[in-house]
């Protein structure tokens, strides 16, 4: 008797090693990816203009890791980039969690951000684009797609679903760019409720229309079933949050789980076992500080983890 439908995946042919950097950028989904792989000492950057939702917005923003390589001044963000939010301080580029209290605190801390992970985007490895709606929202003052609307009036903004012509077109030219860079797309499995069901629906196809067309392009472009995975193999509402539209802890962990199944060579599954068993050890609390075994245990762990990560990035 089966009670679930189990996600085929075949594994990568070419598969990532603890030496390559990852860099994950895109919906919320990517952040959970992503975590779990810097908490598992991965060479890791994620999502370094915050969350990002739509396939414009994304693109935008790898413009902008891309452009800064080549002419940093051209890109840096300047004061005309900075918005006034509820939050702080923040631009049109960003999610709002990156808002600062003050227009300089952004920029400052926006720049040196984005001169991090436009060198770390350079590197050769890995790019994991999550794309979470097909939906985008231009700013009329200017014309441009915001990837936050930062709880700024509604009527200053223009609401439209792009094609899946559209979603291949915003992210092609980056794949395109670089065939020795490897590129894992997916489509969060989180459902925005706030369009709808049936528009979310069309949303996600659109997504897995714009992917499929850029997969079977690209054969430096793949796919991960993180949606399938969640809305098939674990149809239950436990696999939830309690808002109903995230996954589950359990949920992100076991998608986590067949990611690296998908994308993990073989060769360094031991080492990815060996890096729970190390943050494990690090995630110990500690007790009675201070005490002559407090601080030998302390050294231990120290030592572990310093040897971990001497043999993984060799």
């Amino acid at each position: 008797m089966k009670l679930t439908t189990p996600v085929q995946i075949n594994p990568l042919d070419k598969r990532l090693t603890y030496k390559d950097s990852i860099l994950f950028i895109g919906s919320c989904f990517a952040d959970e990816m992503g975590r779990r792989c810097t908490e598992r000492y991965f060479d890791t950057r994620v999502n370094p203009f915050g969350v990002l939702f739509n396939p414009c917005s994304i693109s935008d923003c790898l413009g902008l890791l891309e452009g800064y390589g080549i002419n940093a001044e051209q890109c840096s963000f300047i004061p005309d980039d900075v918005i006034e939010t509820v939050g702080g301080f923040c631009s049109f580029h960003h999610h709002g969690s990156m808002a600062r209290p003050t227009a300089q605190e952004f920029l400052d801390n926006a720049n040196k951000v984005l001169a991090d992970a436009s060198d770390f985007y350079y590197r050769e490895g890995w790019v994991v684009v999550t794309l979470g709606t097909a939906f985008i929202y231009t700013d009329k003052e200017s014309g441009n797609v915001v990837a936050n609307c930062h709880k700024l009036p509604a009527d200053r903004f223009e609401r439209t679903m792009i094609s899946a012509d559209q979603v291949y077109d915003a992210l092609s030219q980056y794949v395109a760019a670089r065939p020795d860079r490897q590129w894992i797309f997916t489509v969060s499995p989180v459902r925005h409720l706030a369009d709808g069901l049936h528009a979310n629906t069309l949303s996600k196809a659109t997504l897995h229309l714009g992917i499929e067309k850029l997969v079977n392009r690209y054969p430096n472009a793949h796919y991960f079933p993180a949606y399938e995975i969640l809305m098939d193999e674990l149809r239950d509402y436990r696999f939830y949050a309690d808002d109903m539209m995230h996954p589950s802890a359990q949920a992100a962990d076991y998608i986590f789980e067949r990611f690296m199944d998908f994308a993990l060579a073989d060769s360094d599954k031991p080492l990815l076992k060996e890096a729970d068993k190390v943050r494990g050890m690090m995630q110990h609390r500690i007790m009675n500080e201070g005490t002559a075994e407090a601080i030998r245990f302390e050294r231990q762990r120290k030592e572990v983890l310093e040897s971990f990560l001497t043999r993984i990035r060799g």
